[in-house]
């Protein structure tokens, strides 16, 4: 009668044999000596080098790694309140409301014709605005983006790159547009209601912001105007039918 041998599934120590030995340990060993694991751990180990070579760096020359930090924070926030698209649209009719609020005669002439000249590019459909990453840029394109024209898609009809200067029209930078902003400075001052006022009452300095001076001026507008003899005759020249 013939023995039985031995079991195929154990082997002399009393241990198991077969398909799981033949990987050779558990799955994250054979990941750690594959060749991807190897390139991970050498990527990890150069990292931990550069870190401790930033921190020996930082703790020999702080001054210059404060000024790179300084650098670093500035550059993120920049980056994080770069105005978007919508918003310009939002500060423009709100500029534009603004001055529908004031009376034609007390508009200042600036902020109206450049909100004016904005408004008109954008029912036109010829804003564009570009991000880039620590700033953006709303410029004026020659046509509109779906204009079915021949000059409008062929590329050499577009405007040159050294033309793109003069056809930025503002600037988003920290969560503003400066040039919007700045043109809407004093929305409610018309210069062109001072331009025939003598030049002592055109600028006001600091000290004529004081109650005594403002009444001062208050009341010299109510003199009478007096001429000498030489603007009296230089009047009647002009008045005179032969003066030509």
């Amino acid at each position: 009668m013939v023995s039985p041998g031995p079991s195929p599934t154990r082997g002399r120590a009393g241990t198991t044999s077969g398909p799981a030995m033949a990987g050779g340990g558990s799955r994250w060993q054979r990941i750690g000596t594959s060749r991807l694991g190897l390139w991970c751990r050498s990527l990890l180990h150069d990292y931990a080098d550069a870190c401790r070579d930033v921190a020996l760096g930082a703790r020999e020359r702080p001054g210059k790694a404060g000024l790179y930090l300084s650098l670093l924070a500035g550059a993120t926030v920049c980056s994080l309140k770069v105005p978007c698209e919508p918003s310009f649209e939002a500060s423009l009719l709100e500029a534009a409301g603004t001055l529908l609020l004031l009376s034609p005669w007390v508009r200042n002439g600036g902020s109206e014709g450049h909100v004016q000249r904005l408004m008109k590019l954008r029912n036109q459909g010829q804003l564009r605005y570009q991000s880039l990453v620590f700033f953006s840029l709303v410029y004026q394109a020659p046509f509109d983006a779906e204009a079915a024209l021949y000059q409008a898609h062929c590329k050499h009809l577009q405007p040159r790159w050294t033309e793109f200067p003069g056809r930025i029209l503002d600037v988003g930078f920290l969560g503003r547009w400066w040039v919007l902003s700045l043109k809407m400075k004093d929305p409610d001052i018309n210069e062109e209601e001072f331009k025939y006022l003598p030049g002592h009452l055109r600028t006001i300095s600091a000290k004529s912001l004081r109650s005594e001076a403002n009444e001062k001026l208050f009341e010299e507008k109510y003199k009478p105007v007096i001429l000498t003899e030489e603007q009296i005759e230089q009047a009647e020249k002009e008045q005179s039918p032969h003066a030509a």
